[in-house]
């Protein structure tokens, strides 16, 4: 059942069982000394009375010793079992997770914002791994304990442990009654604080913005509304596990009346004598002892069977289907009449058939929103197609392993993600396995050392994070630096120059010209004179192809490409008639 609620192995499944029967054990030998007290008393009374002897202390020390002793050691089990091995279960859920993150297609990442996914990762598994060390084994343990001793109560008196019993069952029922009633109400607080963070998260990313614009204020209000607008659902989700944990916790407080009630009248009638009334007592706390810790605790696990079912989308999120290795004769791309969409009745790309041939250089051009970056990331396999097929080398992408098919690109996207890291450790993750004098060499080729000598650590210089402490064009030259050193047969560039000067863009066309030598290079580039010289030019409009040629053959027969040409023409001689 725990397997299949948080996802846990069979060894994590087994850790947490193992932990309830330790501490099952511990509330056991917790529960005795208060009878050999009984005992004690008993025995002294009857001394006192003259019915008995006075009893021998000595026995009662070494039954109280050994009862200590088998507490520390069934404590201490509990303990390593509980917080070690249910602990390292833990760590494996989180492990699996994250591996599963990595695997997981684009298209559920682009569903999800980042605040979603970060408060899964962080928020919904420290809750479950709460729950996992502390709330779960206490609930197990807390019902094999009172069954256990009400089932040994039963030999003792049958009466007075029905009415031990009796109440339980409505107790049980109010705990269980608290997720229906307030499940829903906490799943509802849960996606208001989502909200929240990603106010918070966006405000932060745009506060200059928000400062420049005069909005600073709205805009806290704004997220000040949201804050408000939770308090109300954090109220009702305490009254109503407040009103179950509370129900149940009195009804249990009740069984103690009534054994108390019932017991006095059977002792004054004879029917049990003193000390049988005295353990009933007793006992009576110690049956609900654990569960009203139990019942204290239900609250956080309904938190956690919240986030086990958001945990549980993503490992139970389908994967893109190939499992087959990289088997390429060339390294051609090849899309046949491939369809996609983003939106399921809404295609972005029809009919799409073009051909990217080794130690070429193909370009996509088009106007915005054309589909040009959707063809490079399908290519890269980061969506899969609605229909068509796309190959590498005669080899159909949707039958390779992603990861395998990753190893055959070196990309470079207009958003650039670095570390908050050294600059020389963002350009490794290109190839983690290059030599200095490979990354430094890739560098100079990306024209990434005429800012890096200027710094005060050169590449030991910290970023910060996603790279603030730089500017576009920089950031998008440690970009293709990473590319340059990963040295793939396969180079996707979208935008790669977009954020350069003339110059620095004109010494990375002559870098990548010598880097990709021999190799399949798709590129796009709104700057249709960059790429007036490439092998292959294949036009989009619409998600659609309206010419595939060279620069000249498309001038001639291609009226698309000639607007958007002659428009830029026209626009960059006006620009140099400015200045």
């Amino acid at each position: 059942m725990l397997k299949k609620i948080y996802g846990l192995s069979d060894k994590g499944q087994k850790a947490l069982y193992k932990a309830s029967v330790w501490l099952t054990l511990f509330e056991l030998f917790a529960a005795l000394p208060m009878l050999l007290v009984v005992l004690a008393v008993y025995e002294m009374l009857n001394a006192f009375t003259g019915t008995g002897v006075y009893p021998g202390i000595l026995k009662y020390i070494i039954l109280g010793v050994l009862l200590l002793a088998a507490m520390y050691l069934t404590y201490r089990k509990m303990y390593k079992v509980k917080y070690l091995e249910a602990g390292e279960a833990n760590l494996n859920l989180r492990m699996d997770v994250a591996n599963r993150l990595r695997l997981l297609p684009e298209e559920y990442l682009s569903r999800h914002d980042l605040s979603d996914l970060t408060s899964t990762i962080m928020d919904d598994m420290t809750t479950i791994e709460g729950a996992l060390i502390n709330q779960v084994a206490e609930t197990i343990s807390a019902m094999f304990s009172g069954v256990i001793i009400l089932g040994i109560l039963m030999f003792v008196n049958v009466k007075l442990t029905l009415c031990l019993a009796v109440c339980l069952p409505i107790a049980i029922l109010s705990m269980a009654l608290s997720k229906a009633v307030s499940g829903k109400t906490h799943l509802s607080n849960r996606k208001k604080k989502l909200k929240i963070s990603e106010g918070v998260q966006e405000y932060l990313e745009n506060i200059q913005i928000l400062k420049a614009s005069d909005n600073l204020d709205s805009y806290q209000n704004k997220v000040k509304k949201r804050i408000m607008n939770l308090l109300p659902g954090l109220v009702l989700f305490e009254f109503l596990a407040g009103g179950c944990v509370s129900a149940a916790y009195n009804v249990m407080r009740i069984g103690i009346a009534i054994v108390t009630f019932i017991g006095a009248n059977m002792l004054v009638s004879g029917e049990i004598t003193p000390v049988v009334f005295l353990t009933f007592l007793i006992m009576s706390v110690w049956v609900y002892e654990p569960l009203s810790h139990a019942n204290e605790s239900l609250g956080a696990l309904i938190a956690s069977w919240v986030a086990a079912d958001r945990i549980r989308e993503i490992r139970e999120y389908p994967l893109q289907k190939g499992d087959k290795d990289v088997q390429c004769s060339n390294y051609d791309i090849e899309f046949k009449n491939v369809s996609f969409s983003y939106d399921k009745g809404k295609e972005t790309l029809h009919d799409i058939s073009f051909t990217a041939n080794q130690g070429k250089y193909t370009a996509l051009v088009g106007a915005s929103g054309s589909g040009k970056s959707t063809v490079c990331r399908l290519c890269a396999r980061f969506r899969d197609i609605d229909g068509g097929s796309i190959k590498i080398g005669g080899q159909d992408i949707s039958e390779v392993d992603t990861e395998k098919l990753f190893g055959l690109f070196s990309i470079v996207f207009q958003d650039v993600t670095l570390f908050n890291d050294t600059i020389y450790n963002n350009i490794l993750i290109g190839n983690k396995n290059a030599t200095k004098e490979e990354l430094m060499r890739a560098a100079e080729y990306a024209e990434c050392m005429s800012f890096i000598d200027k710094l005060p650590n050169g590449f030991d210089t910290m970023l910060g994070e996603n790279g603030h402490t730089l500017s576009g064009g920089e950031r998008q030259r440690l970009s293709i630096a990473r590319a340059f050193l990963k040295d793939a047969p396969i180079i996707l560039l979208d935008e790669s120059t977009a954020s350069l000067d003339p110059e620095t863009e004109t010494k990375i066309q002559a870098a990548i010209e010598k880097l990709t030598k021999g190799k399949t290079v798709l590129m796009i580039a709104h700057r249709l004179r960059s790429i007036v010289n490439c092998d292959k030019i294949v036009v989009l409009d619409k998600g659609r192809v309206v010419g595939d040629g060279k620069h000249n053959e498309l001038m001639s027969n291609c009226p698309e490409y000639k607007k958007i040409y002659e428009l830029q023409s026209s626009t960059e001689e006006m620009k140099m008639l400015d200045a």
